[in-house]
């Protein structure tokens, strides 16, 4: 098996700020690790909506005088891309960040995009109906609604799947094939189709992080969208959390694993909820695991480092979490 490219998760160190002091500071501790990258907060490291072209070279000096790249930033956006309350405000927000973290060397932005419900059955013809209604009307209408019928047969199809393809169109099929979640999973489609784009555009891609959902069914939604290349951030730990299969996400998502973060987790059957926990001392097999990354093969970084870490033994526990992953 070929080295790891390890990296280190800025949030979990301790007084890590958005300030060039101290963010220097805190890189150089990362750095004085032994890894060659790190994965920055792109709301309070890095506020990527609103970073100066000086801000940039600042960073990038930065990191050139610790030897150090970015693999990627994440960005948590506060609802996932399936609530349709501002989400233009979010796609738009999220394509800034993709935009600012392609001029500082980084090739992913990282988020939850919201909970992948299971695929829809027979979604094309439920938006397709979609579409001819919203065009036709319904039967129980007066005959104000036939204009249509002499519209000629290609017109009506042309404008029937016009409908049914806007939002509007694929909301409505949603409601009337499956309720709430197949609108939800057409609404994830079209904006990871739409990010997806714009990442090939800009050169920097938005990965969605695992952990919501099983594998499966994130590879369904991504699957649906044979043009677009959208990459994924596994993260075991968020999987075990919520029980799903970690093998059986990587056998699903394969080659559209881009970046892997290094966190453990078990289940807690007293407290009745998943907890992430240092790595090793949960229930990932790393060594399997790594087996399975290497068959694809995966070439990308490993980010260790967690939000739930306590400040006063987080610098060792990423040690630790290195020296783990080194040792495999």
């Amino acid at each position: 098996m070929a080295e790891l490219k390890l990296a280190v998760r800025m949030d979990a160190i301790p007084g890590t700020g958005a300030s060039a002091t101290a963010l220097r500071k805190s890189l150089t501790i990362a750095a004085s690790m032994g890894v060659r990258s790190v994965e920055l907060c792109g709301r309070t490291h890095v506020p990527v909506s609103e970073l100066s072209d000086t801000g940039v070279r600042t960073l990038r000096k930065i990191l050139d005088d610790l030897n150090l790249r970015i693999a990627s930033i994440r960005f948590q956006t506060r609802f996932g891309y399936d609530v349709t309350d501002h989400l233009d405000e979010r796609v738009d927000a999220t394509k800034s960040a993709m935009k600012t973290a392609y001029r500082l060397g980084a090739p992913l932005i990282v988020n939850q995009i919201g909970t992948v419900p299971p695929p829809p059955q027979n979604i094309d013809q439920a938006v397709k109906k979609a579409g001819s209604s919203l065009l036709l009307g319904s039967s129980s209408e007066t005959d104000d609604a036939d204009w249509s019928n002499d519209l000629p047969a290609d017109l009506a199809a042309e404008l029937a799947n016009s409908i049914a393809s806007s939002r509007i169109g694929k909301a409505i099929a949603g409601q009337g094939a499956k309720g709430s979640e197949a609108s939800r999973w057409e609404t994830l489609r079209e904006v990871m189709e739409d990010l997806g784009r714009y990442g090939a555009k800009v050169g920097c891609f938005l990965a969605a992080e695992t952990g919501t959902e099983s594998g499966k069914d994130l590879a369904a939604l991504l699957d649906a969208i044979p043009d677009t290349f959208v990459p994924v951030a596994l993260n075991p730990g968020q999987l075990i959390i919520n029980r799903f299969r970690v093998d059986e996400a990587i056998n699903a998502l394969a080659s559209r694993i881009s970046i892997v973060h290094a966190v453990d987790g078990v289940v807690d059957l007293a407290a009745g909820r998943g907890v992430s926990v240092p790595v090793g001392e949960g229930t990932a097999d790393f060594p399997s695991m790594l087996g399975r990354l290497e068959d694809i093969p995966y070439r990308g970084p490993f980010v260790v480092g967690r939000p739930e870490m306590r400040p006063e033994t987080a610098i060792m526990e990423l040690q630790q979490s290195l020296e783990y992953l080194r040792n495999l």
